[in-house]
């Protein structure tokens, strides 16, 4: 049997990732509403609430990690497109932007596993 490290119910850090991401989800479900890609907005709001309830519901350090791997992998598919279509250059380097902001924020709410003291 594996012991999961949990994290605190109340970890400031793990909360407001989850709330940043939230955020982030309802700003991608307004923008779905008047954007030229309304499905790809939809369907990243969707990804997003849903990934800060999972991440909130378990707490644990391995879900966090897990979800900094998501944002990683969603920042690095965005950089292809970035680079090769103008049209919607704009739209990837704001993906990437998020993806690396919610990717450091999630590894800070982890820590470390140094133990101090």
């Amino acid at each position: 049997m594996t012991t999961r490290r949990r994290l605190g119910a109340r970890t400031s850090a793990g909360v407001f990732v989850e709330v940043l991401r939230v955020a982030v989800g309802v700003g991608h479900a307004v923008r779905a509403t008047r954007a030229e890609h309304p499905v790809l907005d939809s369907v990243l709001a969707l990804r997003q609430v849903g990934q800060a309830a999972l991440v909130a519901r378990s707490q644990s350090a391995e879900a966090h990690t897990l979800s900094a791997v998501v944002d990683a992998a969603h920042g690095a598919t965005m950089v292809p497109l970035a680079v090769l279509d103008r049209r919607r250059r704009v739209f990837a380097v704001g993906q990437i932007v998020i993806a690396v902001a919610l990717t450091i924020a999630e590894v800070a709410a982890v820590g470390t596993s140094r133990r101090r003291g």
